[in-house]
């Protein structure tokens, strides 16, 4: 009878992650019908099929390390380098290779060196701009291993969740009265960089493309917590990213992925207990941004107009 409880149980988790996926696929479509190259068809068939398998892979993923997890005494990190530095980094590159296309890092010689093992802090804190689920994926190209900060509902997610509490991942609770919730956030992250593990935080709390959304503080509260140093990521996805018959197009010999995605990594900079927070978020949003092509820097309403009014323009700069 147990067996057949855990057997039916499993196929309705596993039958939640399509209908799951088609939420994924609705909150993209909402950031990309502001640009002046909404989702198409087979944009929308792209995105909800990386939804699908991202679940199912992250979800295999850490169900293949339950044996370890079970051996090692089911401790909180007892798996989380090869849950996080492994199983994750396949998953994000393997499928961000197979759907999307290929990613390009400029100044790569500015990504600090991280050990897996017995890392010494206080390790790097990266942070990017976010623009859509393409981030996600292409952040594992930058650092093996590193904490994400997620929503408490994140857990509940099937595949996603279980991958995220093996690789000891930092949750908040966004809503109603989290104020135990935000100072366990801030312990656990002063733990982590402390004990050498990197963050990976996409400061605007949001994704976005038309829009320069303000930097919130969480990031730089850590930083300046913890004296860790921050590198400045800009994530600039082509306009063209999703809407690609990439990888259609190699039925008939066509290119075999070209750069969708190019991610530039800025020098490290110096974080101080006395360093001026409200100066240290313009710096790195102005770094951030100063390498992003325009349509990230105006607004949501002003890019949909653009837009309209003409799609040769947009169609000349494919970035």
């Amino acid at each position: 009878m147990a067996l057949v409880f855990i057997g039916r149980s499993l196929i309705c988790y596993i039958g939640i992650i399509p209908i799951a996926a088609i939420f994924g696929t609705m909150q993209e479509y909402k950031i990309w019908k502001t640009t002046p190259k909404p989702l198409s068809i087979v944009g929308h068939i792209k995105v909800y099929i990386l939804n699908v398998l991202w679940c199912f892979g992250t979800g295999l993923a850490a169900i293949s390390l339950l044996p370890m997890w079970a051996q090692r005494g089911f401790g909180k990190s007892a798996v989380s380098i090869e849950q996080n530095a492994v199983m994750e980094n396949l998953v994000a590159t393997g499928l961000f290779r197979a759907i999307v296309g290929r990613v390009k890092i400029v100044n790569e010689e500015n990504i600090p060196h991280i050990a897996l093992h017995n890392p010494k802090g206080p390790a790097p804190i990266f942070i990017a701009n976010h623009a859509s689920q393409i981030d996600v994926c292409v952040v594992y190209y930058v650092a093996k291993r590193f904490k994400w900060i997620a929503k408490e509902s994140v857990k509940y997610m099937p595949g996603v969740g279980i991958g995220m509490i093996l690789g000891d991942h930092i949750f908040i609770q966004r809503k109603g009265k989290n104020g135990k919730s935000v100072s366990n956030l801030y312990e656990e992250s002063n733990k982590t960089i402390q004990s050498g593990i990197p963050m990976m935080i996409f400061p605007q709390g949001t994704r976005r493309i038309t829009k320069r959304l303000p930097f919130k503080d969480g990031a730089f509260n850590i930083a300046i917590e913890n004296e860790a140093p921050i590198v400045p990521v800009s994530i600039d996805v082509s306009i063209n990213a999703w809407n690609s018959l990439y990888p259609l197009n190699l039925l008939w010999g066509g290119d075999d992925g070209k750069i969708e995605v190019t991610m530039t990594i800025h020098k490290p900079i110096e974080v101080k207990k006395d360093t001026d927070k409200a100066e240290l978020k313009t710096r790195c949003q102005d770094i951030i941004y100063s390498v992003l092509p325009a349509i990230y820097h105006g607004s949501e309403s002003e890019s949909s107009k653009d837009g309209n009014k003409t799609n040769s323009g947009s169609d000349k700069k494919k970035h």
